[in-house]
């Protein structure tokens, strides 16, 4: 065991993650950080930076699946979020922009979702401005909210800012180590293990999207999704930060002072719908619908979890003898909902009073409708495995092109064969934590699991999710030999 214990083992460094660490180490506490990505380069980095509390149609969501007093705490947390974020970027100097945030309809049938927003909202003590034309919104709109005087920031500087404080704080950062397994061992020293490594606390913060340990079922109380991401220029940087609902889903778009513009949308369960680069094309034509002019210069997805209780799960992981914490759930609103999830954590950690709205979340019911939710999208889960291997075919692979991959039946079981850079690999087609069978993204050029949200690289490496080991190398079918060939 590692001889340099400290009180709190950290993974993930996005704002949970680095939240959390700074709030803790302010505290008094020592704090370790490991992280698989350099700092940015996870979900939080691949957001569109927007730091707002007008969370598309989300308390229009609460209004019908929890108790209003939860709703109200819902308000508060994300205030509280914010409020941590906007004076971190005011102390350190992090450039940002204060933006006016809208919600809007973009065909006249979805006004009724905007009234709704807006009751539920109001009830639920956000006060928010509508509108039935926004003069400051160039484009055709049926209806429109206004919260004023939210934030734009470069996430990977928000981050950066949330980590040099956390340093100067006391909190090593170790980056590019990821986590394969975590000895908990509640009253004692629990020890957290990567592939270079080991890090050993009396507790450990799970900030990694998804609980790496499979205890509390939360692969089965949540839904990974990714949601796509375009960005460009436009020769009008004046815009305001616009959520537009559609009849598909919702899209935000964000216009910076410096000319860039990014997209965000196109949300789906991870590994359904068919080709991410498709979904990019749609988006990239929504976002210019909205900014004309728009150029595309780069596209990419990011991935979230979206909880069937309609709040993000925060705190004590189920099972983990009180030794292990987690945060899950945000629902591509994680920048506040992140935020306030470290305070509530380093509250706990340090036997601080909590806020009043983390007791209130806390003891909070998970509705049957919730459950119901949950419950049908737990049996598409399954179904998509079951139906993905029916569909199975064999497959010429001197047929492959370059940048794309195909799963194909073999007496060893499936196999995912792809090739990119003209070198082919194939690595066992079935992931290490749910059993499903993965799919290929396009985009990323990965293989993801539509059954719990697991990423693997075309080596096998795991990208992220749940998954701590990797996909197999096998030998590629109908070549001799290896498993891979150019």
């Amino acid at each position: 065991m590692p001889s340099d214990a400290v009180d709190d083992v950290v993974v993930g460094a996005g704002v949970v993650g680095l939240t959390t660490a700074l709030l803790l180490a302010r505290g008094g506490h020592r704090v370790v950080v490991v992280t698989a990505e350099p700092v940015g380069g996870g979900s939080s980095g691949r957001s569109a930076g927007v730091v707002s509390q007008l969370h598309g149609t989300a308390y229009r969501r609460l209004s019908t699946e929890t108790a209003r007093k939860n709703a109200a705490a819902y308000r508060a947390m994300n205030a509280d979020g914010f409020a941590l974020l906007a004076e971190l970027l005011e102390t350190t100097g992090t450039p940002h922009e204060r933006r006016d945030a809208y919600l809007v309809a973009s065909r006249p049938e979805g006004s009724a979702r905007i009234d709704e927003e807006h009751l539920a909202a109001h009830r639920a003590g956000l006060r928010l401005d509508k509108l039935q034309h926004a003069d400051a919104l160039p484009f055709e709109h049926h209806g429109a909210l206004r919260l004023p005087d939210q934030l734009l920031v470069d996430p990977t500087r928000l981050l950066s800012a949330l980590a040099i404080a956390a340093t100067a704080a006391g909190v090593r950062i170790v980056e590019r180590e990821r986590v394969v397994d975590v000895r908990v061992r509640p009253g004692g020293t629990s020890v957290v293990e990567t592939g270079a490594g080991e890090y050993a606390g009396k507790h450990v913060v799970l900030a990694t999207g998804t609980p790496i340990l499979d205890r509390g079922l939360y692969a089965l109380k949540t839904a990974a999704f990714r949601m796509l991401a375009v960005r460009g220029t436009a020769a009008d940087a004046g815009l305001p930060i616009v959520t537009a609902i559609g009849p598909t889903g919702s899209t935000t778009i964000a216009t910076a002072a410096d000319g860039r513009v990014d997209g965000i949308g196109e949300a789906h369960p991870v590994g359904t719908g068919g080709s991410e680069l498709r979904r990019a094309d749609r988006l990239e034509a929504a976002v210019r619908g909205v900014v004309p002019g728009f150029t595309r210069s780069d596209a990419w997805s990011g991935q979230d979890y979206r909880p069937f209780n309609p709040i993000a799960f925060v705190g004590l992981l189920p099972r983990g003898g009180g030794a292990v914490s987690f945060a899950s759930g945000f629902d591509g609103w994680g920048l506040t909902q992140g935020a306030a999830a470290g305070i509530r954590l380093a509250a706990d950690l340090l036997g601080q009073e909590r806020p009043a709205w983390a007791t209130t979340i806390g003891r909070r019911v998970t509705r049957p409708k919730s459950q119901r939710i949950g419950l049908v999208a737990d049996v598409r889960a399954a179904s998509a495995r079951v139906s993905s291997m029916r569909r199975l075919a064999s497959a010429d692979v001197g047929l492959l092109r370059e940048g794309r991959g195909v799963v194909t039946r073999t007496d060893a079981g499936p196999v995912a064969t792809s090739r990119t850079g003209d070198v082919v690999r194939s690595v066992s087609a079935v992931c290490t934590r749910a059993g499903g069978v993965v799919v290929w993204n396009d985009l990323e050029t990965s293989w993801d699991c539509p059954v719990c949200g697991s990423r693997f690289d075309v080596d096998g490496s795991v990208l992220e999710g749940g998954a701590r080991g990797p996909l197999r190398p096998v030998p590629t079918p109908g070549a001799s030999g290896g498993a891979s060939q150019r």
